[in-house]
């Protein structure tokens, strides 16, 4: 059974290697949830979701028509 040692775990922190991002569905974000295309930080573009069917792109000022099943990705 794992314990829980705050002394330990504070000498090991998670590795830098954890991505700051999680993997969903469009159609899964509330609408106004911000989303990004991919999960690379050099390379996405914030999103916003305006409708079940519909992403505002945030820098360049344009929307988009957005499948529901495409994967999207969150910050965590």
């Amino acid at each position: 059974m794992p314990t829980n040692d705050p002394a330990r775990d504070s000498l090991q922190p998670p590795s830098n290697r954890v991505s700051d991002f999680e993997e969903y569905r469009f159609s899964e974000l509330e609408v106004d949830e911000l989303f990004w295309e991919t999960n690379s930080k050099n390379e996405s573009t914030p999103w916003r979701k305006i409708s079940n069917t519909q992403g505002y792109n945030i820098k360049a000022g344009t929307t988009s028509n957005i499948k529901p099943g495409t994967v999207v990705y969150q910050r965590i």
